[in-house]
């Protein structure tokens, strides 16, 4: 039996966590099963548009990377292509054996784990890229969430992020404690609220909606927003 006993925060919030959905089994289902035509499962192959915009104009060039949820690997693919080192993390065993055959498939050497984002082992990258797992935490891990990225980015480097955009069609319009009472598994985000979250540790380089236009990438998620933060 798992311990029950509360003695720090950390135990708060894996009480918190035994109350919610198993999003291990969710998202494995969700890989295997394919029954939402999401658009990164309609074009497994496609980057991000923001991501590909942040190599090609040389705001970033990362040695070293960690990606939060990565899928089926399509980001981690195009970063590893560019000269990028990849570690690469997802709760799906469906979705990084598929990684994992995708890599393959373009001669990538990436790092795939398979586990949750707060089970990694300490290390520092340069660049930390998260494309749709951080909207679906629930509320009292995005502490934890800000505290990983705190403890795996170097000072002066970036964090990049895609995102549930509050007021569009993709995800409800719920409060932090409203989540809980409603069992959702996704939340969008104003651009207030992003900022209020991760301004204290992080700058705002940029955010704003996901754009149509990019060759090769995802386009025209306007339900999205894109964003970029530079380390304190």
């Amino acid at each position: 039996m798992t311990n029950q006993d509360i003695l720090n925060v950390e135990d708060v919030f894996n009480m918190l966590d035994s109350k919610l959905a198993d999003q291990a089994t969710q998202w494995n289902s969700f890989y295997s099963q394919r029954w939402a035509k999401a658009p990164f499962i309609v074009h497994p192959d496609l980057p991000d548009e923001n991501l590909k915009r942040y190599f090609s104009s040389g705001v970033i060039a990362p040695k070293t990377v960690l990606e939060l949820g990565c899928g089926e690997g399509r980001n981690a693919v195009y970063m590893a292509k560019l000269g990028s080192e990849i570690t690469a993390v997802d709760l799906s065993e469906s979705a990084i054996a598929n990684a994992r055959i995708f890599a393959e498939n373009n001669n990538c050497s990436i790092n795939f784990i398979c586990k949750s984002i707060f089970e990694l082992d300490s290390k520092e990258y340069d660049f930390i890229y998260d494309s749709g797992c951080f909207h679906h935490l629930p509320p009292h891990r995005r502490i934890s969430y800000v505290e990983l990225l705190r403890n795996s980015l170097k000072q002066g480097s970036y964090f990049g992020l895609t995102c549930f955009a509050w007021g569009e069609e993709c995800a409800d319009e719920v409060t932090d404690w409203e989540y809980y009472e409603k069992h959702r598994v996704g939340v969008a985000f104003t651009k207030e609220k992003l900022e209020q979250i991760f301004c204290k540790d992080f700058e705002v380089v940029e955010i704003k909606k996901y754009e149509e236009g990019i060759e090769g990438t995802l386009q025209g998620l306007g339900f999205m927003w894109t964003a970029l933060f530079k380390k304190k």
